[in-house]
């Protein structure tokens, strides 16, 4: 329930003290209540500016230094495996399922959110390691509706945190609202 309740550093607007009256409907909850609910919590441009490009300049460290390993890599021919049987030749370290995908069809590449790599879940842009059996996943799969959604989660967080200030806590919401 905690989890729902998002913390606003501007004046909460009404369609959410109505959405939250209308939720929480009882003789003791009303729109004031909601109101108080709703907790002001001041940007800190400080913190912000500080930690958001140390992220990136991680994360683009990271890449660099996986690109770079890539790179150095034999691209050895693979055989990749379909689930309906059919087996595609590929290249190790360079054709990624998305490439595969691609290959198939359009509509395929385009819809397509996760693949599964010798039953684990795996980026659609991750060049394949070795011969493998390939699953691709679109939106109407409980793979790829999961993964949009905690793609998803991800950014809402960082949206919440740089506009309202939010302080994001690590790990899913918990049902005792920790």
């Amino acid at each position: 329930m905690l989890c729902s309740l998002i913390c606003l550093r501007r004046k909460p607007p009404t369609s959410l003290l109505l959405h939250l009256s209308n939720r929480f409907s009882s003789s003791s909850f009303s729109s004031s209540t909601a109101a108080t609910m709703v907790v002001a919590h001041p940007k800190d441009d400080a913190y912000l500016s500080a930690t958001i490009p140390k992220r990136i300049q991680l994360f683009e460290s990271i890449q660099a230094e996986q690109q770079t390993r890539r790179l150095s890599l034999s691209p050895d021919p693979i055989k990749v495996t379909l689930p309906d049987g059919t087996v595609k030749e590929a290249k190790k370290w360079q054709t990624t399922p998305f490439d595969i995908a691609r290959e198939i069809s359009k509509n395929l590449a385009n819809n397509a959110l996760i693949a599964k790599v010798n039953d684990v879940l795996w980026d659609m842009n991750r060049p394949l390691e070795e011969d493998s059996k390939l699953q691709i996943f679109k939106f109407e799969d409980d793979e790829g509706r999961d993964t949009f959604w905690h793609s998803s989660a991800h950014i809402l967080g960082q949206s919440l945190e740089t506009e309202y200030g939010c302080k994001l806590c690590i790990g899913p919401c918990t049902t005792r609202g920790e």
